[in-house]
């Protein structure tokens, strides 16, 4: 049975949403082009949202996104000039109809988000197929985790950035081009830059004291290469760079144990909490807490 989702709607709150293909985990059906056609709809749909992408890995047969949605809704204007823009001008909305209060709603909604790209590129992906496929691509709906701004979104961040290194596709993740941080090293210039600009440097800036998007990419450098230097210390027991750390993929809420209780406190009161306290890197004078229902493991 599917729960409905929890999200928080009165601040500015950031999230990890990823999805998976259906299928086996040997099942690799996203080559070059295909990763491809994903990132070109990330930069697609995200001049019609409000949300702000952030970060993005796309992987053979599954992918992470890193996103900061606002707490208020775009005005009647921007909304109207989104959506034009979005369609090429061949679609227009009304300021203040109803059509356009209802994409105002659904311009800061993550779901909206989400459900937009998967549906646009399983429809590329279905009609491009050399026998033309029907049906769902992804396994399930994508799931998604709340994140506390600060050392949580970094500590997300840093894992999302490095799943091809521990799935052995290459040593260093800036040599992997279907990556945001594979992209801006690159490139030379982030993917999101105006995102990471107003969402993530006022956020590092007051967590380490970067000034800079530069700043910012040499101090991930760095905690890239430590990772691949040292194991992971979670939950009481180790993990290696190189395996799946469960509670970024399966955790509800992530941050500090203040965080986590108000979020669930608030958005589900009448839920059995399960606190799992971790110790992440680079936190462990205030170790974060994942919530999740342990019948998701696994």
């Amino acid at each position: 049975m599917r729960r409905s989702r929890i999200r928080i709607d009165d601040q500015p709150t950031w999230y990890h949403c990823y999805n998976r293909i259906a299928g086996t985990a040997a099942d690799l059906p996203f080559g070059p082009v295909e990763k491809e056609k994903f990132i070109s709809l990330l930069h697609r749909v995200s001049r019609l949202y409000t949300v702000r992408i952030v970060a993005y890995q796309v992987m053979s047969n599954h992918f992470h996104l890193l996103v900061h949605a606002p707490s208020e809704q775009p005005t009647a204007e921007e909304t109207c000039r989104r959506y034009q823009a979005f369609h090429g001008g061949k679609r227009t909305l009304t300021p203040h109809s109803a059509a356009c209060r209802e994409w105002q709603a659904r311009c800061r909604d993550v779901s909206w988000l989400m459900r937009h790209v998967q549906h646009l590129f399983t429809a590329w992906y279905n009609r491009t197929r050399p026998l033309r496929r029907r049906g769902s691509l992804w396994a399930d709906r994508f799931k998604h985790t709340i994140l506390e701004s600060g050392q949580a979104v970094w500590s997300c961040w840093s894992y999302i950035e490095n799943n091809p290194v521990r799935a052995d596709m290459v040593e260093d993740a800036a040599d992997y081009r279907f990556c945001s941080h594979g992209a801006w090293h690159q490139s030379g210039r982030h993917p999101f830059e105006e995102n990471m600009t107003a969402c993530m440097l006022p956020m590092l800036k007051d967590l380490f004291g970067l000034s800079s998007l530069t700043e910012i990419r040499h101090r991930m450098d760095q905690t890239l290469a430590e990772k691949a230097e040292r194991d992971v210390e979670a939950s009481g027991f180790t993990l290696t760079v190189r395996r799946r750390v469960r509670y970024w993929t399966n955790g509800l809420v992530i941050g500090s144990e203040i965080f986590l209780r108000d979020v669930m406190s608030r958005h589900q009161p009448k839920t059995t909490h399960q606190h799992r306290v971790t110790k992440v890197t680079g936190s462990s004078s205030t170790p974060l807490c994942s919530w999740r229902r342990l019948a998701e493991a696994g």
